[in-house]
């Protein structure tokens, strides 16, 4: 599962939509300083072979919660 730490509130998580492009998943998980989210994520990719659009969800979480991040992704699995 992929995890994108930021430092601000704010980013364009051009390399987290590169990466779900390439590899795929249902799921990732972003730490940041914002309030715990989680949203479903529909972008479009430029790819080597071309344009492609990922679509997830982007469970968000504060870092303070990071020990608690297992438990929340087994529960959005369900």
């Amino acid at each position: 599962m992929p995890v994108k730490v930021k430092a601000g509130a704010a980013g364009s998580l051009r390399s987290l939509h590169q990466f779900m492009a390439a590899y795929g998943g249902p799921l990732a998980v972003r730490f940041d300083i914002n309030p715990p989210s989680v949203q479903q994520v529909r972008q479009i990719v430029v790819t080597p072979d071309g344009r492609k659009e990922v679509s997830y969800r982007l469970l968000s979480l504060p870092l303070y919660l990071a020990q608690y991040c297992g438990g929340m992704v087994r529960g959005l699995a369900d």
